[in-house]
């Protein structure tokens, strides 16, 4: 119950930190309050806020996965060289596989060499970045097909597609979290490896498993941003991870494993994106947006770290 009141109060936190920010950037700017405004920030939201999501999935077992960048770069280039020669969804389905793949092989190398996540991620974010120039033979690929763009640029009972899916990822990750065994299998894994092992769980299994789901939500967002940019970068990619770390961290998932939340990785995805859109609608640059940003991460924590300390 503790557990749960603590995380119900960091979420409630950070949905008063983005109305503050809301209601002060639309009085610095009334513009930023229009409809269609929020709903890009929504837009921008959706991107960290899958990759956050999956990145959850990878820290509750006491792992990291610093590959998801590079993995998105890879997948926007294969999203964008299939969309010339199959239907749309098919192209977008081949950018989740290639995804999970990469993801897998992570886990694999993490769960049969024992190498700490941190090391196989670093090594793996480089192979996987140089493979995306491979591919895409060190250019963008453009020419990407109208009918793949609409495929995920379009939009489903008001919504754009990609805040339709960061919004339906969320709840069914909140639901498999908090209700099925791999859930809890996750958390336990995280608590104590050793004993959850000595407890009859396949931990090697459900730790590839959760780098698996990792490596599907960052083909998504690879393919998400093809179709956004009518075009493949190559280097996409290279400034979403430390953010998705970040939005997941600020909603209560701890590094060290066992403990974390789908919801409030999705708010904290939130707070970011408002955050980063408030600022540029101030013409604040972007290396300054880098540090305002920075700073808000280490203010949360510390605030958090404040309220775990009075509660115990």
């Amino acid at each position: 119950m503790r557990d749960l009141a603590g995380r119900a109060a960091r979420q409630g936190g950070l949905i008063a930190v983005i109305i503050v920010l809301v209601i002060g950037f639309g009085i610095a700017k009334p513009f930023f309050l229009d409809g269609s405004n929020l709903m890009n920030v929504l837009l921008q939201a959706a991107v960290v806020g899958i990759l956050a999501l999956g990145q959850t999935y990878v820290l509750l077992t006491g792992g990291i996965d610093l590959s998801i960048g590079s993995t998105v770069a890879v997948t926007a280039v294969v999203a964008g060289l299939l969309s010339h020669d199959v239907p749309a969804v098919l192209a977008v389905v081949g950018a989740i596989l290639v995804g999970a793949l990469f993801g897998l092989i992570n886990g694999v190398l993490i769960t049969t060499t024992g190498i700490t996540p941190f090391i196989i991620t670093l090594g793996t974010m480089s192979i996987y970045a140089g493979l995306a120039l491979i591919i895409a033979g060190g250019q963008a690929v453009y020419g990407i097909p109208v009918a793949f763009e609409n495929t995920l640029a379009g939009g489903i009972a008001g919504l754009p597609i990609p805040v339709f899916l960061f919004l339906i990822l969320t709840i069914i990750s909140a639901l498999v979290l908090r209700y099925t065994l791999f859930g809890e299998y996750l958390i336990a894994i995280g608590g104590n490896s050793e004993v959850a092992r000595l407890a009859g769980i396949r931990v090697g299994k459900h730790t590839a498993t959760a780098y698996v789901v990792a490596g599907a939500g960052a083909g998504l967002c690879g393919a998400i941003l093809t179709a956004r940019l009518g075009a493949a970068d190559p280097t996409l990619g290279a400034d979403l991870l430390l953010v998705a770390i970040a939005a997941t961290v600020m909603g209560g998932t701890k590094l060290e494993g066992g403990q974390g939340s789908m919801a409030g990785a999705a708010f904290g995805a939130i707070l970011i994106a408002t955050l980063t859109a408030g600022l540029t609608s101030l013409n604040v640059q972007a290396f300054y947006q880098q540090v305002a940003v920075g700073a808000a991460i280490i203010l949360a924590l510390l605030v958090d770290k404040l309220a775990k300390s009075r509660r115990a």
